[in-house]
């Protein structure tokens, strides 16, 4: 956790996302009595806005700002993998019959029910990406197409070297930021899917005792059936 003390040493400096595009400049840190940072001020160009610290993170000497989608990406998915987890660890427990048959109904009713408000976050996230997704899609259409028309206007001598030099620099740094962050939506898709897909495949496992008991049940319910009466047909005739 990153204290207000080591944060407001980045006042006044300008910050980045994790695609190396220009966030802004980070110009406050609200803070607690006791050091713990509830928001920062962040100046983009003119206008400001608070962010959460969740998004914050320190990258060597500088300050990384994470998207919306991805600090809430990064939250669902460690509590989905904290109690699938403990999911494991308690059909383990139970397959061992190392808990009583009560306990594990009852731990497993509330990580079940953990779950289920879990995957409200986990829908709401996922739907946030795939917005976000075609956002960028849809920069990096308007990107191509800026880049079609200046090579043209370059080859058609209606721009300068110089000029058509500058303009496909920030052209490429654009849309090298966005064909990152496509990337890393896509990635983070993944592994909601992978992480919900685990959820499906867990199942009560049946405890070590209960298989030999169900097969003596069974080798006496055959033992109770009667056998045939052996019957010998004599030919009087």
């Amino acid at each position: 956790m990153i204290s207000a003390e080591d944060l407001t040493k980045y006042i006044g400096q300008k910050v980045k996302d994790p695609y190396g595009r220009d966030f802004g400049y980070i110009v406050h840190v609200y803070s607690e009595v006791d050091g713990s940072i509830t928001g920062i001020e962040i100046a983009q160009g003119n206008t400001f806005s608070t962010i959460d610290p969740s998004r914050i993170k320190i990258d060597g000497d500088g300050i990384i700002i994470l998207a919306d989608w991805k600090a809430s990406a990064i939250k669902t998915l460690s509590l989905m993998e904290k109690i699938r987890k403990r999911q494991r660890a308690l059909e383990e427990l139970y397959s061992k019959q190392e808990i009583p048959k009560s306990t594990y109904d009852e731990m497993k009713r509330k990580l079940d029910t953990e779950m289920v408000k879990i995957r409200d976050d986990y829908i709401k996230i996922k739907n946030k990406l795939k917005e976000r997704l075609n956002e960028v899609e849809d920069q990096l259409a308007q990107i191509d197409k800026a880049m079609i028309a200046v090579k043209m206007s370059y080859i058609s001598a209606e721009m300068s070297e110089n000029s058509y030099k500058n303009s496909i620099e920030v052209l490429r740094q654009a849309k090298d930021g966005y064909m990152s962050e496509k990337d890393d939506i896509r990635k983070t898709l993944d592994k909601l899917d992978l992480l919900d897909k685990e959820g499906i495949d867990l199942k009560t496992p049946t405890p070590i005792g209960n298989t030999s008991e169900q097969s003596s049940k069974g080798d006496q319910n055959k033992s109770d059936i009667p056998m045939p009466i052996p019957v010998k047909v004599i030919n009087t005739l």
